[in-house]
């Protein structure tokens, strides 16, 4: 019995992807060269079809294209999973890292956005001084004129 194979552009599209990826992804080897038709066309069958879904999915997850190559070698002295658990671990950090940063970040901009509401009335109305966190300097002195 013959193995049901998908053309490149079915696939893409029962994937969710383009068929732009999947060659790009041929071409840098995380995938073998896909079987061809008498015609050309890339046909891929249930195995490649697996593989190819499970590489989008760690590419959703926020796996580099050399976090990949990484993982897929198989001279490795970790398993598949702990290569995965160990990305996951550093992604994690990443993201908790990333997480101080836009905190204070948000942060820095309620304090400058509150600033900014308890700006004096009695201002020019293009005066943002104190969003900055400067002396303002938009006061005009009206014993000057």
């Amino acid at each position: 019995m013959a193995q049901e194979t998908l053309r490149i552009g079915k696939l893409a599209k029962l994937l969710g992807t383009t068929t732009k990826t999947l060659r790009f992804y041929e071409d840098i080897g995380l995938l073998g060269p896909a079987m061809r038709s008498d015609a050309g066309y890339r046909l891929y069958d249930v195995k490649a079809t697996s593989h190819i879904r499970l590489i989008l999915h760690l590419r959703k997850l926020g796996f580099t294209i050399n976090n990949l190559k990484k993982i897929f070698v198989k001279d490795k002295k970790q398993s598949f999973r702990q290569q995965v658990l160990s990305l996951m671990d550093e992604k994690l950090r990443d993201t908790d890292e990333e997480l101080v940063i836009l905190q204070g970040r948000r942060e820095d901009l309620a304090a400058r956005h509150q600033a900014l509401l308890l700006t004096p009335k009695n201002r020019p109305s293009e005066c943002i001084c104190d969003a900055l966190l400067s002396p303002c300097t938009c006061i005009v002195d009206s014993s000057t004129k």
